[in-house]
């Protein structure tokens, strides 16, 4: 019997735990950044993954894609039940539900986590927020509504900054915020020419506002002569 829901009313987890004895084709047709995802499941383990009909072979990238599904916590999923025997070939073996909590205990790597400087402020149009992120953003969004770093939040929410990267890390993933854009921040009294630049740290160098070029040599020469001819004429 196929199974029909959608992650907002039913938590990967829970599906996977559904899943646990069960073989068959897990789809999910636009819920991951409007993309298809075709999930070959055996017996509750997870054999093969596939992006818009190519194979994800690399299980990092398995981690990742189920990552995202799971923090955005919405999209339509569709579940074919299908007669598949324990040796059917597979890229990898992944019990499917002890895949998922690992997901949320271990902790990202460092080259996947914004700059504890680089300021973020919400996308426009706002995104919906997932349940499973409703408590975080009602804590942080306020304070991202003029544009906030991660070292700007660790002391404003009383978290650590390693706490707070991860935290936007996982709002980008839903598309709740987005890095600021260069000039959107004006300080007083501050000529826009010399705000920081980029979506780098918000405490970098600042580009000084360049002096005025001086005058073309010929234009300099012309004026001594014409300020020499009228002294001669005098």
């Amino acid at each position: 019997m196929a199974l029909f829901g959608d992650l907002e009313h039913h938590a990967l987890t829970d599906l996977a735990r559904i899943l646990g004895t069960r073989s068959g084709t897990l789809y999910f047709h636009s819920a991951y950044r409007g993309r298809t995802l075709e999930l070959t499941v055996v017996q509750g383990h997870l054999r093969a993954l596939y992006l818009d009909g190519f194979p994800v072979r690399e299980t990092g990238q398995v981690h990742d894609i189920l990552g995202e599904l799971r923090a955005q916590g919405r999209g339509a999923f569709e579940f074919k039940p299908r007669e598949f025997s324990a040796t059917t070939p597979g890229f990898y073996n992944l019990p499917l539900l002890d895949l998922l909590p690992a997901l949320t205990g271990a902790p990202l790597p460092e080259d996947q986590l914004p700059h504890p400087d680089t300021r973020f402020v919400p996308t426009t149009p706002p995104a919906r927020v997932p349940p499973t992120l409703a408590d975080t953003w009602a804590l942080v969004g306020p304070h991202l509504a003029s544009g906030a770093s991660a070292s700007d939040l660790a002391r404003r929410v009383g978290r650590t900054e390693r706490e707070v990267r991860e935290t936007l890390h996982r709002l980008r993933a839903v598309n709740l915020i987005a890095p600021q854009r260069a000039g959107s921040v004006t300080r007083p009294g501050v000529p826009v020419a010399a705000q920081p630049a980029g979506d780098g740290p918000a405490g970098g160098s600042w580009t000084p506002v360049a002096p005025p070029a001086p005058a073309p040599l010929v234009h300099r020469l012309l004026g001594a002569l014409r300020r020499l001819t009228g002294a001669v004429s005098a």
